[in-house]
């Protein structure tokens, strides 16, 4: 009887210590989860910002840097080139300016 009195004993201080171990792992566990999204949130939120509001900053850059190089409208310019037509210029005065 006091063999089996010692060994329930025993096994609630085992119970005791393995019940300790896991509230300390689920701790580990559940701030583990929050650190992992904060380093997702650290990651995704600078994307997500900068695609909504760095293509505005960016077109007033580059409209501000092509008045400064006096280059005008680039798109419209291009897309002259792409119809084949390249302003006021002739095709035999180009050929001029490259020789």
């Amino acid at each position: 009887m006091q063999e089996i009195k010692n060994l329930l004993e025993k096994n609630f201080e085992l119970t005791k210590e393995i019940h300790e171990m896991t509230k300390k792992m689920s701790r580990y566990l559940f701030w583990q989860q929050i650190f992992s999204v904060l380093k997702l949130l650290i990651i995704i939120v600078p994307i997500v910002v900068g695609i909504i509001y760095l293509p505005p900053l960016l077109k007033n850059l580059m409209s501000q840097y092509q008045e400064l190089l006096g280059i005008g409208n680039l798109n419209e310019n291009a897309g002259n080139l792409l119809e084949g037509g390249v302003g006021d210029l002739d095709l035999s005065e180009i050929k001029k300016m490259l020789k």
